[in-house]
């Protein structure tokens, strides 16, 4: 069951660091598709590097992926989960979102994976609440359901903290994937991943 967001939570358009940013409670969780095309950040180290057919964001949030996937590849249809209804309507609001290919799914992403019946060559994982990832996103389950999402040899992309339980969360996604690259961005680290056979 999705966690409750607290009634206090604010949720605004801002700047951070000379950027146009999402915030949520003080913490970036976009930028603007701009500031997204010209500074890229994590965002950017998570495109791949050919183009896909159809692609997953789990973690939709401003849509930065969503426009920047766009911007390298051209039209692709995209299915962006999110369940954050005011954040999708704040970005929304903004222009943030593309207007054309994405099809957004307001809802708990596991339920979502759970339930998928569709496969996608491209999935993207960046489910972040606040500062914190929920621990369900490395689990075996969930792994699992990924892998039977993604096209044979398509490639899945997790955003995941740099701390000291990196190279085990790094170990938990190559127990399901093999491990094509990681990208060091800030705080950040983005792994690259391939379905097998």
């Amino acid at each position: 069951m999705p966690e409750a967001f607290p009634s206090s939570r604010v949720i605004r358009i801002g700047e951070d660091d000379g950027r146009a940013v999402l915030l949520v409670d003080g913490v970036v969780q976009s930028i603007s598709p701009e500031d997204g095309l010209a500074y890229g950040g994590y965002w950017a180290a998570m495109l791949p590097d050919e183009p896909p057919r159809q692609a997953l964001i789990l973690g939709l949030g401003g849509g930065t992926l969503a426009r920047l996937l766009q911007a390298r590849w051209g039209a692709l249809r995209i299915v962006g989960v999110d369940d954050d209804d005011g954040l999708l309507e704040i970005a929304r609001g903004a222009g943030w979102l593309p207007s054309l290919g994405l099809e957004v799914v307001v809802g708990d992403a596991f339920v979502y994976v759970e339930s998928c019946r569709e496969r996608f060559d491209y999935i993207a994982v960046d489910l972040f609440r606040g500062e914190r990832m929920p621990g369900r996103v490395l689990g075996k389950p969930f792994l699992r359901r990924l892998r039977a999402l993604v096209e044979p040899h398509g490639r899945v992309v997790i955003n995941l903290f740099r701390d000291r339980r990196q190279v085990d969360r790094i170990n938990r996604i190559a127990a399901f994937f093999d491990i094509r690259d990681q990208v060091l961005v800030g705080g950040n680290v983005i792994v690259h991943a391939r379905r097998r056979g």
